[in-house]
């Protein structure tokens, strides 16, 4: 099975809101490492932007890269990737383009994204969270 991950998923990983949660996402990180992973370009974006400012560039590159290294991988939005997102932003014009770029990778893979948020049920893309 492939996985995409989201751009909560990975903020919820590197600042876990309890101890309770670090040890859930720690078991749920360990399961899914054994998947096939996705980070799209536009979650490695997205992170850098959001947790930049708390950890730095380095660090947030830092933890991209670990993920990369170790388990994930960054695939290429392309023509197929590219049409498929067109198509949803026609239709779904209230959900934010990253998550629309998201959700048709997603797509494309026939993969479910390790997300909590409610952009992807309403595009059609199913979600795995770690709760």
């Amino acid at each position: 099975m492939v996985l995409v991950l989201d751009t909560r998923f990975l903020l919820t990983h590197t600042f876990p809101p309890t101890e309770d949660d670090r040890r859930k996402l720690r078991d749920f990180s360990s399961k899914i490492a054994r998947e096939g992973l996705i980070i799209p370009p536009v979650v490695i974006a997205e992170f850098m932007r959001l947790a930049g400012p708390r950890i730095g560039r380095e660090a947030a590159e830092a933890r991209l890269r670990l993920w990369i290294s170790t388990c994930a991988k960054v695939p290429e939005v392309g023509e197929e990737e590219s049409f498929i997102a067109g198509r949803m932003a026609l239709s779904y014009r209230r959900v934010p383009l990253a998550d629309i770029l998201i959700g048709a990778v997603a797509k494309s893979l026939r993969a479910s994204v390790v997300s909590d948020d409610p952009h992807f049920f309403e595009l059609g893309v199913k979600t795995l969270w770690y709760k």
